[in-house]
């Protein structure tokens, strides 16, 4: 056990091993644009002729429906007007990907920056995209959200090796480790 890295700092230097609240959320949205990033790349090592199939179109729908998907939970946290997207699975680009990743990214950054631990345990009331209503404590919503997304990148994965493509290592481990010394 004294072999383990003891710094497992995030990028807003919260030490999540130590204070497991808010900051194992912060850390989760660092290792989420981490993993999508990687993903992205994934999708555009595949080649030509496997972008042809259905398998691709599929795949490429996958990481824009998690970032609707973010953008949706958020609003129902802040109990904001949602208007659900038509499509839940849209045909975008992979620029298209990245510019709403970023923009919905740093939205869940300022959100929880401004969060505190005493939130976590909060009821939040919404409205799911089929009208029916639902209440979670935000503690629940914030793992669904970032287990939702692991979901489909894992499903991502799969089909970028069914295509010809570079399957990405997305794990959390990979985010996570640190290289230790054989000495």
């Amino acid at each position: 056990m004294s072999n383990l890295p003891t710094d497992l700092t995030s990028t807003w230097g919260v030490d999540a091993f130590r204070n497991p609240g808010i900051a194992r959320f912060r850390k989760q949205l660092d290792a989420d644009t981490w993993a999508n990033e990687r993903a992205l790349n994934s999708l555009d090592s595949i080649p030509i002729e496997g972008r042809n199939t259905s398998a691709f179109e599929r795949a490429m729908q996958l990481l824009p429906h998690n970032q609707l998907a973010k953008s949706a939970w958020l609003a129902r946290i802040k109990q904001e007007a949602i208007e659900n997207p038509k499509n839940w699975f849209p045909n975008w680009t992979l620029d298209q990907t990245r510019e709403f990743s970023a923009t919905t990214d740093h939205a869940w950054r300022e959100f929880l920056d401004k969060l505190r631990d005493d939130q976590l345990q909060t009821t939040v009331k919404y409205v799911n995209s089929k009208g029916e209503a639902y209440a979670a404590l935000l503690e629940d919503i914030l793992i669904h959200v970032f287990n939702h997304a692991t979901y489909h990148r894992g499903q991502l994965a799969r089909i970028v090796s069914e295509c010809g493509g570079k399957r990405p290592e997305t794990d959390y481990i990979g985010f996570s480790y640190r290289p230790v010394s054989s000495t």
